[in-house]
């Protein structure tokens, strides 16, 4: 404000609020609580997205078990067609099912490769992934453990000794049945699907309410042991 054509400079009084320094004060509020929606925005839309990822990786993982199901019936109807008993489609539609069986129970085995743990604890992680992925064939002591005993297993002449040779978690659920119709032979399988051994106890339960899920598997092929074998129903 001019006053006779000299400017009035008086400073405010001390403590009294200028409209500059309200607007100042509402504006850093402002910005504070944009920044706090929008940190909180994020942090949703990020355990949203995480979410809907490890669900896909869930029902792939299911997909995959459906498939296998299927390929057991395949070597189940595929035992039966050229003469074998029941026992021994039980037996193969068991190995057959082994990459969804869950846990190796029989024999025990601790899978701890000293190379391994030694590789974790000295390389970083890009010189472990490309040196991991130098062996064209990768190797386990669980794999081959398992490859020696599957010979014996199918061997075997009942339940009880073929328990005692291999066992896994999931055969326990594991069931199959066989249907002759005509010249055709169908071999269905069902199983429990075990979803804990993903994600643990609990956050499978953010796409499933159960523990496990019921998968059927079927197959079925012409049968052709009649013409040269006797049924004689065992």
């Amino acid at each position: 404000m001019n006053v006779n054509g000299v400017r009035d400079r008086r400073i405010p009084e001390r403590g009294a609020p200028t409209a500059r320094a309200n607007l100042s004060r509402r504006t850093r509020r402002d910005r504070r609580r944009r920044s706090g929606q929008s940190l909180l925005e994020s942090c949703l839309a990020i355990g949203l997205i995480c979410l809907i990822f490890m669900g896909l990786i869930q029902l792939s993982q299911t997909l995959a078990a459906y498939d296998v199901l299927h390929h057991a019936a395949a070597r189940g109807s595929r035992c039966k067609t050229v003469g074998f008993n029941e026992w021994m489609v039980t037996k193969c539609v068991n190995v057959a099912a082994i990459p969804v069986s869950g846990r190796l129970e029989t024999p025990e085995f601790e899978n701890v490769d000293p190379q391994l743990r030694e590789m974790v604890a000295s390389l970083p992680p890009g010189e472990l992934w490309d040196e991991v992925l130098r062996e064209a064939e990768p190797t386990s002591e669980q794999v081959a453990l398992e490859l020696s005993r599957i010979p014996d297993y199918l061997y075997s002449d009942n339940h009880a000794r073929a328990s005692h040779i291999l066992n896994y978690v999931g055969w326990d659920t594991l069931g199959r049945t066989v249907h002759m119709s005509g010249n055709t032979v169908q071999v269905r399988t069902r199983m429990d699907y075990d979803l804990t051994t993903l994600w643990g106890d609990t956050m499978h339960r953010a796409f499933y309410n159960d523990d496990s899920v019921p998968l059927h598997g079927e197959s079925t092929i012409e049968n052709h042991y009649p013409l040269y074998l006797v049924d004689l129903g065992l």
